[in-house]
């Protein structure tokens, strides 16, 4: 059975961490782009200049 150092675990653990964080950051930031949008198209919250 091999050997796990510590150094392993860490790394691992913040291997999991980061990703976590990187999939939090892109799924918040498409939840802000579909409600902004949502609350432009209804509310015409935002002046466009077409």
């Amino acid at each position: 059975m091999a050997k796990v150092s510590l150094t392993d675990v860490f790394f691992v653990l913040a291997l999991i961490i980061s990703a976590f964080f990187a999939f939090c950051t892109v799924g918040f930031f498409i939840l802000h782009l579909v409600i902004y949008h949502r609350i432009n198209k209804n509310f015409k919250a935002v002046e466009k200049d077409d």
